[in-house]
């Protein structure tokens, strides 16, 4: 099976932006007079939890269980959370945010042999427009062939929908394609999609068990900033490339 299309998760794996999210929730719960503070530890936990959304209301499930039983309980989560998202958009405005290493190299190799692209995110398409158009100077819907952001599908990764969602519109099927996550939770979506997936951690994931990915690299690498091979076959390339994602698809294992 020929490499046929490359599906690329967004934070954490484009670009190193989940502290941002980390910040802005925190800064929404003081908008919302609420005495809680995500320190890093707690969101490493939240990270692997669906959309954000998902994330507050696990937090409440867990260190405010009296809260489950507010009336209009999820409609006070979604305020929350829309304010974190105009947040967020005001710090991706704000800051300097550049691809991870080998991110903008592979797109347009990519694009140079033909292989189509599609963009995987719990976001809302207004923040991902606003990350990439505003904060990494990327047209996505020039570059990709598909976004795929949280409101496309009901279920959150680990759940597989979204990578089903994204099979099923571009026509594909799933032993032609290959993922590129940072998280275990996006790995476990994507595998349970039949889907071979390569990791590159971010800061907030280095420590999670990635043993079921075909590759882990520190990241997609330059040719005068070779990736550190973490676990599994490289092929003997020092970069992530057209070539070594084709090998990653044809390897039975």
């Amino acid at each position: 099976m020929l490499l046929s299309a490359v599906l690329f998760d967004v934070d954490g794996t484009i670009a190193e932006t989940e502290d941002l999210h980390r910040k802005s929730f925190n800064e929404s719960f003081k908008e919302f007079n609420l005495d809680w503070f995500w320190d890093e530890a707690i969101y490493k936990e939240l990270i692997n939890v669906g959309d954000g959304s998902e994330r507050i209301e696990y937090y409440i499930k867990r260190a405010w269980p009296e809260m489950m039983e507010y009336k209009n309980l999820t409609k006070y989560i979604n305020s929350i959370h829309k304010v974190k998202n105009e947040i967020f958009e005001d710090h991706i405005l704000e800051s300097e945010i550049s691809p991870r290493p080998g991110v903008a190299r592979l797109i347009n190799e990519l694009k140079e042999n033909n292989i189509r692209m599609a963009i995987v995110s719990s976001n809302s398409e207004a923040n991902l427009l606003t990350l990439f158009k505003k904060g990494l100077n990327i047209d996505p819907n020039s570059t990709f062939d598909l976004i795929a952001h949280g409101e496309c599908t009901k279920n959150k990764r680990p759940s597989p929908e979204i990578y089903e969602w994204i099979l099923e519109k571009l026509r594909l099927p799933s032993q032609s394609c290959i993922a590129i996550e940072d998280s275990l939770r996006g790995l476990e979506s994507a595998k349970n999609a039949n889907i071979k997936v390569l990791v590159t951690p971010s800061t907030f994931t280095l420590d999670e068990d990635f043993s079921n990915a075909q590759l882990v690299v520190s990241n997609l690498g330059e040719k005068d900033f070779p990736f550190k091979t973490i676990k599994g076959n490289d092929f003997g390339s020092k970069v992530v490339n057209f070539e070594l994602l084709e090998n990653l698809v044809k390897n039975q294992k």
